[in-house]
């Protein structure tokens, strides 16, 4: 018996949402347009540059010598650990000095908040650098790629090529094992990389397919008036004798029945 009346229910579900349908395909196209425009005329354009960093076993390798499986299983662990060191303060303040040296304050300043310390020099806050850079390892390997993401093509490209050279030098001095080679230079990235319009209008879209589905089964739940026989059945436990017709129905668009 649950089950039938679960079938019943469910059957009413999909007719209740068939008879909305206009109603959630506009709600649908509003949800979307509106949050493609957002991502479209709102939100700032991004660009993104990486450069690769390959991590050997050995602080020197001699020509024409084969990596072993035993080297190979050192530098993925190696590459973990540069990737944390990479991650500390003093990498992003070795940033903050290189790009103060090569921009003008003011220029830097349309995308970090430039403060001064105890001394008087300028300087960029690392967690600002750091939330614009990732470090991780391709596919589980000993190749390390870093990542920049800002609004501004040529300094993605900046951040990535002074990291990969300071990195040279600081993991090596602070592991005192393997070493670092960049797998050539991060380059100006010519087309913008974010934001993806169509991921938000396909998220928008779905949002508002969602809450108008939402709305109208609310509605419904909410609604207590009696549209036929088995509302009265079910709400007040009588029987329903009779049903009157009601012979305007072409022009009513409504139920044939009135009770």
């Amino acid at each position: 018996m649950e089950n039938q009346e679960q079938e019943i229910d469910l059957k009413e579900i999909l007719f209740l949402l068939l008879g909305s349908i206009k109603f959630i395909i506009v709600l649908t196209i509003l949800f979307g347009a509106a949050f493609f425009c957002y991502a479209k005329f709102w939100l700032p354009v991004e660009y993104t540059s990486s450069v690769s960093i390959y991590v050997k076993n050995t602080a020197e390798q001699r020509e024409g010598q084969t990596a072993t499986q035993s080297d190979l299983t050192a530098a993925k662990s190696l590459a973990s650990t540069y990737i944390v060191i990479l991650d500390d303060d003093v990498v992003y303040e070795k940033v903050s000095d290189k790009l103060l040296e090569t921009y003008h304050s003011d220029q830097m300043s349309r995308f970090f908040s430039i403060r001064k310390n105890e001394s008087g020099k300028e300087y960029i806050p690392a967690s600002q650098i750091r939330s614009k850079v990732k470090a991780a390892a391709i596919n589980n390997t000993e190749v390390i790629k870093l990542t920049a993401v800002t609004k501004d093509p040529q300094l993605s490209a900046d951040i990535c090529n002074i990291i990969s050279d300071y990195a040279k030098e600081l993991l090596i001095q602070v592991t005192k094992a393997g070493s670092v080679e960049s797998i050539g230079t991060a380059k100006v990235p010519t087309g913008a990389s974010g934001p993806n319009v169509k991921k938000y209008g396909i998220i928008g879209a779905l949002l508002g397919a969602v809450i108008a589905v939402a709305i109208v089964i609310i509605r419904k739940l909410l609604d207590n008036c009696i549209n036929s026989a088995e509302d009265i059945k079910q709400k007040f436990g009588i029987p329903v004798l009779g049903e009157i017709p009601d012979l305007d129905i072409d022009e009513k668009e409504g139920n044939r029945y009135e009770y």
